[in-house]
């Protein structure tokens, strides 16, 4: 069980300390004391976001983590009365939590394999497609992060295979990791041949953390976080990240407001430091009319 305090709770919910005090003092979020400090259960955090946000009057976001998203959520929650939560549990829980009514919105990156599209065949797996709305949000590139310089020599993924060199992979269910498991089947590569494929981390930034010092010689994510951790990147594969949301949420007042955040002339405000996005598709409505 991961323990994390105010501070840091308040970064991951992106909501100042006196909104957590508060709702510590009314008992409205699961919390303890350690030592006389008020901490609180990651888990049972991400439990309460899913079960018990005000859906009328809040905006529950789960699915795929990506740091534009989480920018964008803070830029938010700065200026409306609205909050916006996120819960990046991963595109599949992410649809899942869509499906039994626990989240608004659902960020996703799921690609199909077979078809080569994205997202909407996932629909169809885990929703009635008729009942849902599914807007581009952005497209951005992922890839191979190793240590500036690339002392390995890396330029493909059959280059992991390479004795000595340590891997770190993504967590199982995430669209990275599905992503990852097909461009390894597409180059015709075991995943046993791959030292550390079973080591998972639950994010881009704690993937590239752990290439950064030293832990691993190489990871999967996208290009921003090997740019502001000051790594090589070798780009694989361009990607539609998309947002799903029901018919009813996508015409609702808060959410529109929310969306209108990456409409493109809004967007180009906050993107211009964020290498590896494209908003070329931004703001594309892929179904009802994709």
């Amino acid at each position: 069980m991961e323990i994390i305090y105010t501070k840091e709770l308040s970064k991951y919910l992106k909501i100042n300390e006196k909104k957590i005090y508060k709702l510590v003092q009314e008992s409205k979020i699961p919390h303890i004391k350690i030592g006389g400090k008020i901490a609180f259960s990651k888990e049972l955090v991400d439990k309460w976001i899913l079960e018990n946000t005000e859906r009328e009057k809040h905006i529950y976001i789960a699915g795929s983590d990506d740091i534009l998203v989480r920018r964008l959520i803070d830029l938010h929650n700065r200026g409306s009365d609205v909050i916006a939560y996120y819960a990046p549990i991963g595109s599949i829980n992410g649809l899942k939590a869509l499906k039994d009514k626990r989240a608004t919105i659902c960020c996703v990156h799921i690609l199909d394999t077979e078809q080569k599209t994205y997202t909407l065949s996932y629909l169809d797996k885990y929703l009635n497609r008729e009942d849902y709305t599914v807007m581009c949000l952005f497209e951005r590139t992922q890839g191979l992060y190793t240590k500036k310089g690339n002392p390995y020599g890396l330029s493909s993924i059959t280059d992991l295979s390479q004795k000595g060199i340590r891997f770190i992979n993504r967590n199982f269910g995430s669209g990275t990791r599905l992503l990852f498991d097909f461009l390894l089947s597409k180059a015709g590569m075991d995943s046993s041949s791959i030292n550390g494929y079973s080591i998972e981390v639950e994010s881009h930034l704690l993937a590239g953390i752990q290439v950064l010092k030293g832990a691993a010689d190489a990871a999967f994510g996208i290009h921003h976080i090997a740019h502001i951790l000051g790594l090589d990147f070798i780009p694989l594969w361009n990607e539609r990240f998309d947002c799903v949301m029901s018919k009813e949420h996508f015409f609702s007042n808060h959410v529109k407001t929310f969306l209108s955040l990456f409409e493109q002339p809004s967007l180009v405000q906050h993107i211009h430091d964020f290498t590896g996005y494209s908003i070329a598709q931004t703001g594309n409505i892929i179904h009802p009319h994709g």
